[in-house]
């Protein structure tokens, strides 16, 4: 591990990159249990519909930049 070390950061970040990559497109064999499943489930069904409420549109965004860069 000492080795890995005395890499630049760059390369150390591909070469984990690629186990990482490999995990993300095995996600549906990852062991998963019921409670954090209905976890999961519980908060999409809090956040259903309740999207404009969060945030602001892309529109609202982009209006707010502008009005930043012309004062």
């Amino acid at each position: 591990m000492s080795d890995l070390s005395r890499l630049p950061v760059g390369e150390r970040i591909v070469i984990v990159q690629e186990p990482w990559d490999s995990i993300a497109e095995s996600r549906d064999q990852l062991p998963i249990q019921q409670w954090q499943r209905e976890l999961v489930n519980n908060r999409l069904a809090e956040f259903s519909g309740r999207e404009i409420e969060l945030g602001l549109s892309r529109d609202q965004v982009w209006a707010a930049v502008d009005h930043k860069r012309d004062t």
